[in-house]
């Protein structure tokens, strides 16, 4: 048991303690109702803050925010920073519109209120709405520390077809493309040839031959007539022509002309240069074709002659001309085509004991077609 002192001083203790309660309950009661300063005066104005978000979810530069308050009167201007953000201070409690202006994204308002407490805004383009973020009683600082707002929605990216590896071997296709594209050559041409040239018989053939134009015959009346000579009296001329024989008489002819066939025509530019030796020699220079067709295999055929016109050596050599793949499936360069021109170096070998007095040098070629 407690003597009397004791037991007031007990409830001293208790009373006290209580009192420290209910003090600290009261100023906690009074701090939310009422929002005070740093020197404990009750604040009459407040910051408002925020971002402003284009329409592509991202913070806008350069937006500049107009407040209003109810009589439509201009309170504070601002404009966003790089990052899309504002700060207007000391801002009365009371009802509020916000109003932003940018040069590409047009025009947006918003309505808010401060009521004893700082305000944080989000401002989008795509809701034209604001979001409210955080009220912070500022009883300690007086000072809004903005907090991160929440992340935008990002739309996920269409996902597109990489290119890193083909499809398919490039240069392989490539290649049976050609092939392709070759074979198909091949039986268009076979297909062409076929109609150009239909399958007939060699009779039929010779009954429809073409004659060919061996002599030109020119009459008074200025008329030319080409054909065949095939008879000659002394006052007639008979022609087969195409469009059938004709008989003239040759009073009415002014002359006749013999036609030469164009052909190929292999000729030496200039004499050979002969290099002399005991058993053989060396002849070299050039030809040309001076006629109006191809000449083929075109040879340089090389003679000598003791001085009793005895041949005493011969030999020959194909000129290097043009390549030509005929219809036989040869393929050979030893063509020439009209005005080309060629080189050779033809050696002759010496009969034993004999020495040659002259040479004679020959050109032969074929023509096909």
């Amino acid at each position: 048991m407690l003597n009397p002192l004791g037991e007031w001083l007990l409830k001293l203790i208790i009373l006290k303690e209580n009192m420290n309660k209910y003090l600290s309950s009261f100023l906690l009661l009074t701090s939310l109702l009422f929002a005070v300063d740093k020197k404990g005066k009750i604040k009459e104005e407040f910051n408002v803050s925020g971002v402003v978000l284009g329409k592509d979810g991202k913070g806008l530069k350069k937006v500049n925010l107009i407040i209003y308050d109810d009589n439509n009167q201009e309170v504070d201007d601002e404009k966003t920073n790089g990052d899309g953000e504002f700060k207007f201070k000391k801002i009365r409690i009371g009802n509020y519109t916000i109003k932003g202006a940018h040069k590409q994204e047009g025009e947006v308002d918003t309505k808010f209120s401060v009521k004893n407490i700082d305000v944080v805004l989000t401002i989008d383009y795509n809701q034209n709405q604001y979001t409210k973020i955080s009220e912070i009683n500022d009883k300690a600082e007086g000072n809004l520390t903005p907090k991160k707002l929440p992340q935008q929605r990002v739309e996920p990216e269409n996902k597109r077809l990489k290119f890193d590896e083909l499809f398919f071997e490039y240069e392989a296709n490539l290649k049976a493309l050609k092939t392709e594209i070759d074979s198909l050559k091949r039986v268009v041409k076979g297909y062409e040839k076929g109609q150009t040239m239909p399958n007939i018989s060699r009779d039929i053939l010779d009954l429809i031959k073409i004659p060919e134009n061996q002599h030109q015959v020119e009459l008074q009346n200025g008329t030319v007539v080409s054909g065949e000579l095939l008879q000659e009296s002394d006052s007639t001329l008979t022609l087969k022509t195409q469009i059938g024989t004709l008989v003239l008489k040759k009073e009415m002819v002014i002359r006749m002309d013999e036609l030469e066939k164009p052909g190929p025509n292999v000729v030496f530019t200039d004499d050979p240069f002969i290099d002399y030796y005991p058993d053989k020699q060396i002849f070299s220079g050039e030809v040309k074709n001076i006629g109006k067709i191809r000449a083929d295999f075109v040879r340089v055929i090389g003679n000598l002659f003791s001085q009793t016109t005895d041949e005493v050596g011969t030999d020959s050599i194909f000129i290097k001309g043009s390549r030509v793949i005929y219809d036989s499936n040869v393929v050979a360069d030893t063509a020439l085509e009209p005005g080309e021109r060629a080189s050779y170096i033809l050696t002759v070998p010496i009969s034993k004991g004999i020495k040659p007095q002259y040479h004679t040098m020959d050109i032969r070629w074929s023509q096909t077609n």
